[in-house]
């Protein structure tokens, strides 16, 4: 079957990176800097997950009883999970495929802990897990199969390398599901081999009973599900020069909060960030972005995301540092044991949680 949705263009994401990066390059060269490496791997990611939706079209385009989707973002009320590619079938069993693109490599040690080679530091580096990172995708898609009335019996994971990165995995036959895309018929003969446990023996039996009791799609309602699942795809939508914790040259953009009324909703337009005067500046009280996201009910990486919109911090490596539109209101970058964080003031954090607030109503 042909894919419900195809992988979406970065053209417009590429020209805003270049544009930015010709502005900055005599301006500031750690920004500079920052923007290149995005560049690259913008154009490195998008590459490899062309390559994999390819290799997937042809395994799944003379089957009527799955339907592929690529580059699919769910937004269920802020909950939300992108997912490079994904395939349902006929009978409810729905596969997730993460693609990973590291030039210098990947490397799975016998725990399953994922590692990535540095090249500047010469060692290996702790990256989060892919296959988690897929799994925590499950509850977000599976809430989104339920509203458009598939009922899912079986979640599988797996993560692509792309051909340009370095894979080494353990010499025991562990993380078949790590591979690369052209090798995933043969990891699917291979799980077929294996015994099931309870679980999988469970939705297994229960695939076969929709199968003889005519219960199982027919390819038309298996397109109709696969159309109504790529409508729900949510473009994610960014300020790409305020994530640098600049302004647009011809088009100075301010971040806006919405305020609203107890009778109506009256939306204000107020910048996000005004300049502290007199007595403002003696910020004093301050947290850490950890104690910063439990102030607002967040995870500290969503917090950091949410700051990192407004353009408030970069992301430097495997740490978030804070701009400098940001330090002129405060916010600073501190070290404790070698270990650099960001230090926040009370009152930016606050502002921070208004906007959670005051879109959670608009919203309602």
């Amino acid at each position: 079957m042909k894919a419900a949705k195809q992988t979406d263009m970065i053209d417009q994401r590429l020209a805003d990176l270049e544009e930015i990066h010709a502005h900055v390059s005599n301006i500031d060269k750690r920004i500079a800097k920052q923007v290149k490496g995005d560049i690259l791997k913008l154009k490195a990611g998008h590459s490899a997950e062309k390559s994999a939706a390819y290799l997937l079209d042809k395994l799944f385009q003379e089957s009527d009883r799955s339907i592929l989707l690529h580059d699919l973002r769910l937004d269920l009320d802020g909950d939300i999970a992108q997912i490079d590619h994904l395939s349902i079938n006929r009978y409810g069993f729905v596969k997730l495929y993460e693609t990973k693109s590291f030039s210098t490599g990947i490397k799975i040690d016998d725990d399953g802990v994922f590692w990535r080679w540095d090249d500047y530091a010469k060692r290996y580096i702790e990256i989060p897990s892919p296959i988690l990172q897929s799994q925590r995708h499950e509850v977000t898609l599976k809430n989104a199969l339920n509203a458009i009335g598939y009922e899912p019996l079986h979640f599988s994971h797996y993560v692509l390398v792309d051909y340009k990165a370095k894979l080494i995995k353990p010499k025991e036959r562990k993380f078949d599901n790590v591979c690369r895309p052209d090798r995933l018929e043969e990891v699917w003969k291979k799980e077929e081999e294996k015994p099931l446990n309870l679980r999988d023996l469970s939705a297994g039996l229960k695939g076969v009973g929709r199968l003889f009791s005519g219960k199982a799609l027919t390819p038309e309602k298996l397109q109709e599900y696969g159309d109504k699942l790529a409508k729900m795809h949510s473009v994610l939508q960014m300020d790409v020069w305020s994530r640098y914790g600049l302004e647009k040259p011809e088009n100075a953009l301010a971040v806006e909060s919405k305020e609203v009324s107890a009778d109506k909703k009256v939306y204000k337009k107020t910048p996000f960030l005004q300049k502290p005067t007199g007595e403002n500046t003696q910020l004093s009280e301050r947290l850490s972005s950890s104690k910063a996201a439990r102030r607002l009910k967040l995870s500290t990486l969503d917090f950091l995301t949410k700051a990192e919109s407004f353009g408030l911090v970069l992301k430097e490596g495997d740490a978030y540092v804070a701009t400098e539109k940001a330090q002129k209101h405060g916010v600073e970058n501190k070290i404790f044991r070698n270990i650099p964080y960001v230090s926040w003031p009370v009152p930016i954090i606050d502002k921070i949680g208004a906007t959670l607030t005051t879109e959670k109503d608009v919203s309602e």
